[in-house]
C-alpha cells in the first residue's frame, strides 16, 4: 500500500512538498532515480516491467505521481499500464486540468488509479473511481490506495504529522523519518512495510522552492535495510 504526503504551496517559500513510499513487489525490476536516457528533461525511476514511472519530475517543475486503488482487479484487466499516466504528463507542456481532460476519456483502459500533477501554476488530482478532477488549494494532504485524504489511519496521521513539521524549520531527514514510521500492523498505521515478498522498496522526497527543486531517493531490500540513495539538486528556472 503506497503512501503519498504532500502539501501544496504551504508557505511563501514552498511551492510543492513531497514525502512518499512505494510499496512493491521486491522482484519487480525497476530503474533507480535518475534522469532519462530517452529524454534528460525527466527525472524518476522507470517501471521496466510495464514501463512509465510511479513519481517524476521535470527540470522545468512539473510533477506527477501515481497510486492503484485498494480493489479487486476486473476480469479481463483493462489493457493500459497506469505508469503511462504520469510519464505522458512529464513529456508534454500541457497544464494539468487540460491533460486530465482526455485522461478522462480513456480511464476506463486502466485499473484503478490516482494522480496527481502538478506545473508549478496549478496541482490537480483525478480517480477513474470518481471521475472528477479537484484543483488543489494550499494545504496539506494525503493518498494511499483509497482516494485521497481517505479515513485510514496511517494517512490521516502521517498528513497530521507533516502539517507540524512544516511549522518548524524542518529537514529533509524529518520527511524520511515520517515515512519510516513501521507502526503497529494491527491498527494498519504503519506507513513503511517490511516483508520477504512484497515492502517498501523506495522512498522519495521531493521540494519545489522558489529557489530550487530538491530530489532524493532512498531504496530498501526485503528487510526494510537501506540499499542506495540519490540525490539531485537544480536550480527553478
Amino acid at each position: 500500500m503506497c503512501l503519498i504526503l504532500f502539501a501544496v504551496s504551504p508557505n511563501d517559500n514552498d511551492n510543492l512538498i513531497v514525502a512518499a513510499n512505494r510499496d512493491e513487489q521486491h522482484q519487480r525490476p525497476t530503474l533507480p532515480a535518475d534522469y532519462w536516457q530517452a529524454n534528460q528533461d525527466i527525472l524518476g525511476g522507470i517501471d521496466l516491467q510495464a514501463g512509465g514511472t510511479w513519481l517524476g519530475l521535470t527540470r522545468g517543475g512539473r510533477f506527477a505521481a501515481v497510486t492503484n486503488f485498494a480493489e479487486t482487479p476486473a476480469d479481463p484487466l483493462p489493457p493500459r499500464s497506469r505508469g503511462a499516466l504520469t510519464s505522458n504528463f512529464l513529456q508534454s507542456d500541457v497544464e494539468p486540468q487540460e491533460y486530465l481532460k482526455s485522461v478522462e476519456q480513456d480511464a476506463d483502459l486502466y485499473r484503478g488509479f490516482n494522480l496527481i500533477l502538478s506545473s508549478g501554476g496549478s496541482t490537480c488530482y483525478y480517480s477513474n473511481r470518481t471521475k472528477e478532477m479537484k484543483v488543489l488549494s494550499p494545504g496539506f494532504y494525503g493518498l494511499s490506495n483509497q482516494l485521497l485524504d481517505c479515513d485510514w489511519p496511517k494517512v490521516i496521521l502521517a498528513r497530521e504529522e507533516l502539517m507540524s513539521l512544516s511549522l518548524s524549520n524542518f529537514e529533509t531527514e524529518d520527511l524520511f523519518s515520517l515515512l519510516a514510521h513501521r507502526g503497529d500492523r494491527s491498527d494498519h498505521s504503519a506507513r513503511f512495510i517490511v516483508g520477504e515478498n512484497y515492502g517498501t522498496s523506495v522512498s522519495t522526497v521531493v521540494r519545489l522552492t522558489t529557489q530550487d527543486h530538491y530530489f532524493e531517493e532512498r531504496r530498501f531490500d526485503q528487510k526494510g535495510s537501506r540499499q542506495d540513495g540519490r540525490v539531485f539538486r537544480q536550480p527553478a528556472y
